[in-house]
């Protein structure tokens, strides 16, 4: 069962949405947390949803400042997901898929162009979001069962420290590695 999101944004409140994915229904619990609420200290949260949107260039640092802090306090176990909002806006765009991408990649969290007001992607995420937190919680259970042993582990080390996956992944791939 997921427990909660953590989504990160100027959203207006907090939401909750059902979401039957492969014959299992969850409810996900969106947070946005206020101003004064500390979001580093919570340890229930299963997923990161930074929003940002493609209009506003502060929103944007934001976002990649907010990445950059939950990859130095090792929030690797989390899914994380970069989400640009507004992209029906596209006349006043001032961040590219381009640039929002490379920082998606930098921080190895996945990437979805969304429109609220076009319900453009949206569903798309929520699916991806549910299937982000399975797989981490699929790999984190499997990394910490005793069958696997040190093998495993010793795998796993080395696959961080030279950046190699067995699957190739993609920031886009939202439903994938």
């Amino acid at each position: 069962m997921i427990k909660d999101l953590c989504i990160i944004s100027d959203g207006e409140s907090d939401s909750n949405v059902s979401v039957m994915l492969d014959g299992e229904e969850s409810s996900v619990d969106f947070i946005d947390p206020a101003p004064d609420m500390d979001w580093r200290a919570q340890t229930t949260i299963d997923a990161y949803i930074i929003v940002f949107a493609i209009d506003d260039r502060t929103s944007f640092e934001k976002a990649t400042d907010i990445l950059y802090e939950l990859k130095q306090r090792a929030e690797t176990d989390n899914a994380i997901i970069l989400v640009a909002n507004k992209c029906d806006l596209v006349r006043t765009r001032v961040v590219s898929t381009e640039e929002s991408k490379s920082i998606a990649t930098m921080y190895d969290c996945k990437f979805v162009e969304t429109s609220v007001v076009l319900n453009h992607n949206v569903d798309d995420l929520l699916v991806g979001i549910i299937s982000q937190i399975r797989r981490k919680k699929h790999r984190h259970g499997a990394m910490g069962s005793d069958e696997h042993g040190c093998y495993s582990k010793s795998k796993n080390l080395l696959s961080k420290i030279f950046k190699r996956d067995p699957m190739s992944k993609s920031c886009e791939k939202l439903y994938g590695p």
